[in-house]
């Protein structure tokens, strides 16, 4: 990676290991400021293809080769590893070999366990589990909690759609479908009466109404442990659940159970990336609540917003991909300024929310004009 100078000061030098959606996405971000040089790897031909296609750089790197990771990461300030979860605590360990900050987008909690104890013996700043949620959602439920009071209860619902229903599923390929699978299929992590427990996974399903659209959420996903620990007797409740067009859940349901699916989870994996069409164009509901009352029927905070896509340097940048990268970039920035860095694991909670509230690349995200869903739900939330 070149020592390259902007303005006489050198620039903050980052890897992307991984060109898929969002690492993709997060080098075009960097790209448009001049303070960042961007590197970009990928292990897979069609990743590299992509990047080459995008006129980005390209280093011949693979998770799998520590000597050519060892090489990517020589003179670089920071490393993103935009890759599947099960790789990234090789691209954690290079990073402490050298003393680069490491970041990541993973929600696995086995992943996470082996890139802690990397941060323990690291001299460098690792922040894990970045983008959308887990990530960015971390700070905007601290917020909405502290400007709460009497212990309320908090339903996180966010979904990454087509712009309208596609087939039976009313769905298609917008995120990574392993992320996807472990959220209909495993237990998620919530907050109820205030202590930690675990939730069956697409249980609670109810009818949504957001602005003029019918949706449907249910559980998945977890609240991260961490502000699981925050908020453990301080919030009645903290549930996370996705937002889909209605009738998806039975239709996911009949696949996993009277197919007989969920012991074959590989097979469904194949029929979603054979079968769901490719989605470029979607558009990303955030709705995060906050209520009081016995019946939980008065709404006390709530952050509502519909993200649309946008292009950037010519190319057209889904909403998921464009949030999930503002972040990621958003604590690249934080980092290069040194407003965080200290060595160790830094969770999200840890990361001041005024600091990204305020930081140029999600400065859109926050802006009063941003696209908001003024109506509220229009069912009670549970």
């Amino acid at each position: 990676m070149p020592d390259r100078q902007e303005n006489g000061r050198r620039r903050f030098k980052v890897a992307i290991i991984g060109a898929g959606r969002i690492g993709t996405a997060l080098a075009l971000l960097l790209r448009e400021k001049p303070e960042f040089d961007v590197l970009m790897a990928d292990p897979t031909e069609p990743g590299r293809r992509r990047v080459k296609q995008l006129g980005l750089p390209l280093a011949d790197a693979d998770p799998s080769h520590p000597a050519r990771l060892d090489q990517l990461l020589t003179g670089a300030d920071a490393v993103v590893a935009a890759l599947p979860s099960s790789a990234t605590p090789m691209v954690a360990a290079a990073a402490r070999r050298h003393g680069t900050h490491y970041l990541d987008l993973g929600d696995d909690g086995t992943a996470l366990e082996a890139i802690r104890r990397e941060a323990e013996v690291a001299s460098s700043c690792f922040v894990a589990q970045c983008g959308i949620s887990p990530g960015l959602v971390s700070g905007l439920v601290l917020d909405l909690a502290s400007r709460c009071g009497n212990e309320p209860d908090i339903a996180v619902r966010i979904g990454g759609l087509p712009q309208q229903p596609s087939g039976r599923l009313g769905y298609g390929l917008i995120w990574d479908i392993d992320a996807t699978l472990r959220e209909y299929t495993r237990p998620s992590v919530a907050l109820i009466d205030g202590h930690k427990t675990e939730l069956a996974p697409m249980s609670r399903c109810s009818p949504l109404r957001l602005g003029s659209c019918d949706y449907e959420a249910f559980v998945s996903s977890a609240i991260p442990d961490t502000l699981c620990e925050r908020l453990a007797g301080k919030v009645a409740s903290l549930v996370s659940y996705t937002i889909r067009y209605p009738g998806h859940a039975d239709s996911i349901a009949f696949l996993l159970d009277e197919l007989k699916l969920r012991e074959r989870l590989y097979l469904l994996r194949n029929l979603f990336l054979n079968g769901l069409p490719e989605i470029a164009d979607d558009r990303l509901l955030i709705s995060i609540v906050a209520t009081s009352g016995h019946d939980g029927s008065e709404i006390a905070e709530h952050f509502l917003r519909e993200i649309e896509p946008v292009e950037i340097g010519g190319v057209v940048v889904g909403a998921m991909r464009r949030t999930a990268a503002s972040h990621v970039a958003a604590v690249l920035d934080l980092l290069r300024c040194g407003s965080i860095g200290k060595s160790g694991l830094l969770a999200q909670e840890d990361i001041p929310f005024a600091l990204l509230r305020e930081n140029r690349f999600l400065a859109w995200f926050f802006e009063a004009s941003a696209t908001a869903l003024q109506q509220s739900l229009s069912e009670p939330l549970s």
